[in-house]
């Protein structure tokens, strides 16, 4: 085997090892203008096993097949970093991917370098999803577990994405998914079962039942001495049938957003957010298509709050039932958050018993899906150990890499002692 120094036309150099005009044996190659490099062991022309580092400043790790990444390898990007397996250039089967500044990571079974199968992602704010993944998202059934609420992610826009999500930086730079892909609304991580949505102060500001010469002027004029029934009767009267979806009176009383002090407030100034204590927390066990809650669920807070039945894109919507923190529940047709037609506060009997039956039928089907998302945890629980196996294994191919790159660079640096090598003049600085 003879060797040397090869410049190409591009401003790139190959300095190593050589057999039949192709690379072989150990060698270090340089991008055009000398940026990023592989070095490592060669075969025919192709990369074995070595170090790839981008003009950015990005690393791989491990094993390659036919010019691209294949086996196991570490990948570490900004602030991620990928160990596991690879094929053909992609991430997977198994592998773990995890943020190097907070508890963000996902562990499991990827394709095509994108979580698919089953996997547990843990979010940088200690919250978890365990379950089956599509394309990258959250898809089939699985389990998502929210940490206390005062400790929890603020979703601030749905157009800002956490700097500790997986689906926020891609290859490609394109804005994905947020953290935890909840609605805006939620306020936090994990939090999607509240009392009301935003299409409430929506229809409202578009009907104007929240005038302040209606709804606030109506509550001004209320005297003190008068009962919370009075009050919450008063309330009710004020809102249409499409804001229906509201707590009970004792219930609206304590968590209301609207007090008799707030006579003054715009409607701009109505929060969308109930009050949530600080330690409350939330689980949803059921399906979920597209990254959210779709098709069948149960939703449950830590304070008694309940939901079972139908979802679209993290909202109620179809069948189901709400148990509130005292006990008492409304059931019936659900659309974006609010009860359209059914019983509320346990004082309108259903008229309509196909209505009493589809929610049943609902409650069922969402109490199915919870039991199939806790097998699908399982399942997952299986596939992350696997997973972190082989992330251990990868390691010990970076190790192997990291040698095979020094052979590399001893070689080069025999053969071609003014050989510029990026790598290590950012190490040494010479």
């Amino acid at each position: 085997m003879t060797g040397g120094r090869f410049d190409f036309d591009d401003g790139g150099t190959y300095c190593g090892g050589w057999e039949d005009g192709k690379a072989h044996g150990h060698g270090i190659c340089t991008g055009p203008k000398g940026q990023g490099e592989y070095a490592g062991s060669w075969s025919h022309g192709f990369e074995i096993v070595g170090v790839y580092t981008w003009p950015s400043g990005n690393t791989y790790h491990g094993y390659w097949c036919q010019g691209k990444r294949h086996g196991l390898g570490v990948e570490t990007k900004g602030k991620w970093t990928y160990r596991g397996e690879w094929s053909h250039g992609f991430k997977g089967r198994y592998g773990l991917r995890q943020n190097h500044n907070t508890p963000a990571r996902y562990d499991g079974t990827w394709s095509n370098g994108l979580q698919d199968g089953y996997g547990i992602e843990t979010y940088g704010d200690g919250g978890t999803y365990q379950g089956q993944w599509m394309g990258g998202m959250r898809h089939g059934y699985g389990v998502r577990q929210s940490v206390p609420y005062g400790m929890a992610t603020v979703i601030r826009s749905p157009l800002r994405t956490s700097l500790a999500s997986l689906r926020s930086e891609q290859s490609n730079g394109a804005v994905l998914q947020d953290i935890s892909g909840e609605a805006p609304t939620s306020g936090r991580g994990g939090f999607v079962l509240n009392f009301h949505s935003d299409s409430e102060a929506v229809a409202g500001k578009k009907k104007g039942l929240f005038r302040r010469g209606s709804l606030f002027g109506s509550l001004r004029r209320l005297h003190k001495s008068e009962s919370k029934s009075s009050i919450s009767s008063k309330r009710s009267s004020a809102r249409s049938d499409a804001t229906m979806s509201r707590i009970s009176s004792s219930d609206a009383d304590a968590n209301s957003t609207v007090s008799l002090g707030d006579g003054e407030l715009q409607d701009e100034d109505l929060p969308l957010e109930d009050h949530v204590d600080a330690t409350t927390t939330e689980s949803y066990m059921g399906e979920w298509k597209n990254d959210k809650r779709n098709g069948f669920g149960v939703s449950e807070r830590s304070n008694g709050m309940k939901y079972e039945g139908e979802w679209l894109n993290n909202k109620r919507h179809g069948y189901g039932c709400t148990t509130f923190p005292e006990g008492n529940k409304e059931e019936g047709k659900y659309k974006n958050n609010v009860l359209v037609r059914g019983i509320r506060k346990q004082l309108i009997p259903l008229k309509n018993p196909k209505t009493k039956e589809k929610v049943d039928r609902a409650v069922e089907g969402a109490q199915r899906a919870a039991a199939i998302a806790r097998t699908k945890v399982e399942i997952a629980a299986s596939r992350t150990a696997h997973a972190r196996t082989k992330g251990e294994a990868a390691d010990q191919a970076a190790l192997a890499a990291s040698q095979d790159a020094d052979i590399a660079r001893a070689v080069a640096m025999e053969l071609s002692p003014n050989f510029h090598q990026p790598e290590l003049w950012t190490k040494t600085g010479k």
